[in-house]
């Protein structure tokens, strides 16, 4: 789902980086409790931004808290990071979430990352790529997917929309690959990413015109959250209390960055010199995210059942789970700042 740019070198000077940084925020202490957080790509990129401006601005160490920065082998490893105690707090995917907790995984959201559904459908431009002519735009055409629990999970709504099966698209499988670079090369006709990603992406490319795109949810795909942080269920009930401290300086930080995107961006973009992105695509990127961090009543983090059932119920239809549990399943708000 993200556009993928780092490579194998530049995926590892990033870790070394990101450990440098997080240790230089400040010593430790015996007041001090030391984490590690898990994110949710193999390298890093601008949606790690709250966290790494928590670090540089002192919210952490004002929280008590040291912070150490993970990044899985795979999408699909953060929860194994979890509960295998490698990693104390996540950033998964909603979907992420609830196929863990379908197969028994003792996961819990605690906060909300983003509030709605901004993954699409990307074509070249000049493409026609409606609601109205969808079945024609994708019947027999190569669609990208990263095999990421998300894009998997949305495109089945987009062909039960256009009313065609599986079998009448091409799913171009790539966890490697890029969906916007394989786009304009012409090895595939749709790309599917989130707008935040794939925006900066193309304006990035040189290419002339204006990418096509077409939301999810105009199309049958939920309108959910993407992304959340999350813990395990003992570590909840046995570090609550870091589990709200690290949240209140996340909350800190995400409000100022959101209040000053430049600033943020570079702050980023100085603490990961060598993820592949350039500070314009972090800005950018950065600047895509805002809208989504905050609800309708201007809240951030906030979880509601409706959105889990929502949740729920979508991945049940589509066979991705095999029941409906309690919304209460996979949340609290109980550690919100």
């Amino acid at each position: 789902m993200k556009l993928r740019r780092i490579t194998a070198v530049a995926s590892a000077g990033a870790l070394a980086v990101s450990s440098f940084v997080l240790l230089a925020g400040g010593a430790s202490s015996a007041a001090t409790t030391s984490i590690t957080f898990a994110y949710d790509f193999p390298g890093p990129d601008f949606e790690l931004t709250p966290v790494v401006v928590a670090q540089d601005l002192g919210y952490f160490k004002a929280a008590g808290l040291h912070v150490n920065v993970s990044f899985p082998p795979d999408t699909s490893s953060t929860t194994k990071l979890l509960t295998t105690n490698s990693a104390q707090i996540g950033f998964l995917t909603t979907t992420d979430m609830g196929v863990a907790v379908n197969a028994g995984a003792p996961v819990l959201s605690v906060a909300n990352y983003s509030m709605r559904n901004n993954w699409a459908l990307f074509a070249k431009p000049g493409t026609k790529l409606t609601p109205g002519n969808l079945t024609a735009a994708l019947k027999g055409k190569r669609i990208f997917s990263y095999g990421d629990t998300w894009t998997e999970s949305m495109l089945p709504f987009v062909l039960r929309y256009a009313k065609l099966k599986p079998s009448q698209v091409k799913i171009v499988t790539a966890p490697t690959g890029n969906d916007l670079t394989d786009l304009l090369a012409g090895k595939v006709d749709i790309s599917t990413s989130t707008t935040n990603y794939e925006i900066p992406g193309f304006q990035g490319s040189g290419t002339k015109g204006t990418e096509v795109q077409l939301l999810g949810t105009k199309v049958g795909a939920p309108d959910i959250p993407v992304w959340v942080y999350a813990v395990t269920r003992s570590y909840a009930a046995g570090h609550g209390k870091t589990v709200k401290a690290f949240l209140s300086a996340v909350k800190r930080a995400t409000v100022w960055a959101a209040a000053n995107p430049v600033k943020a961006a570079a702050d980023f973009s100085k603490a990961y010199p060598k993820s592949g992105y350039t500070n314009a695509y972090n800005l950018e990127g950065w600047k895509l995210t805002i809208p989504f961090l905050t609800n309708a009543q201007h809240q951030y983090f906030t979880q509601t059942t409706a959105q889990w059932t929502t949740l729920a119920k979508a991945l049940k239809s589509i066979h991705l789970i095999n029941a409906v549990p309690a919304p209460t399943t996979y949340f609290t708000n109980k550690f919100l700042p």
